[in-house]
């Protein structure tokens, strides 16, 4: 029965989200929707991983890291959310690759992520009460606690080493293992979850971390502390593997983007004396036929 409950109100915030979505498009001037995707995503994903904490924490493990491959399998070939990140990290290659992407744009991205995940929890709060599930009733009465079991360095390391190896999963298999990019990146993060989470709670999302083991906890830690392994920690992790992947990954295009210029530039060269000659040729023929 709680797991049903679950289910529902997994439902229910993927709807009221989808509801959302549906009368901003139409409402929103298009320059302005790409903030609001982002709210209504962080929500739902929010909501979603709530509920899979309920699933875990009382009801069965195996079914609740099930439901998170399906969730994260959903979201990284983009069935849901509308390629919405629905995390902080993932704004950042945009951010080091692309020309224009302005700095204020993705930190307006990242406070409209935050107001996303904190309203996920009056929310699932709400359905919580509403249910007769009794893990449900047990998830009320116990609260949202934090996460970090361990001390800060150990946290910041294990944050820093969660998010570089699924960000790296990423960048390689973005090529010759593209159709089966969603499924690595989603089996890996599962794994890594599974291993780790009694340490951090392997968050690799600032947003996510926040609402979920900080603002709404009874037992919390320091802001700074929060912000040191659970913000600092994750983007450190995504910046090496973009780092990793510029100096080891990137260099291969550029390398065949260099080879291809020197051919066109041969050519051109080439050409240019092809043309010369057959110039030069028609001159003299010009002159022996004056003379």
């Amino acid at each position: 029965m709680g797991f049903l409950w679950s289910l529902a109100a997994i439902s229910a915030g993927y709807v009221v989200g989808e509801l959302l979505r549906f009368v901003l498009r139409r409402v929103l001037p298009k320059l302005y929707y790409p903030y609001a995707n982002e709210i209504i995503s962080t929500f739902q994903l929010s909501v979603c991983v709530f509920e899979i904490s309920v699933i875990g924490r009382f009801y069965n493990a195996w079914i609740a890291l099930g439901c998170s491959f399906l969730l994260l399998t959903l979201k990284n070939a983009e069935y849901i959310f509308e390629g919405a990140f629905a995390n902080p990290c993932g704004l950042l290659e945009g951010l080091v690759y692309k020309k224009g992407y302005w700095v204020a744009d993705n930190v307006a991205k990242i406070a409209f992520q935050l107001i996303g995940a904190l309203l996920s929890f009056p929310f699932i709060q709400m359905l919580w009460q509403s249910t007769w599930s009794d893990p449900h009733y047990q998830q009320v009465r116990k609260g949202l606690r934090s996460t970090l079991e361990v001390s800060l360095l150990f946290g910041i390391s294990i944050e820093i080493l969660a998010t570089f190896v699924t960000a790296m999963s990423d960048f390689l298999s973005r090529d010759g293992l593209k159709k089966y990019n969603p499924i690595i990146r989603s089996g890996l993060c599962v794994i890594v979850c599974y291993f780790l989470a009694e340490t951090t709670g392997t968050w690799m999302n600032p947003a996510l971390a926040t609402a979920h083991t900080f603002v709404f906890c009874t037992r919390k830690e320091v802001i700074l502390e929060h912000l040191f392994v659970f913000w600092l920690g994750p983007m450190i992790g995504t910046l090496s593997a973009i780092e990793v992947n510029t100096r080891l990954l990137k260099p291969d295009a550029k390398r065949k983007k260099k080879s291809l210029a020197k051919k066109i530039k041969q050519s051109s060269a080439k050409n240019h004396r092809n043309g010369t000659l057959k110039s030069s040729m028609e001159l003299r023929k010009r002159h022996a036929r004056n003379a």
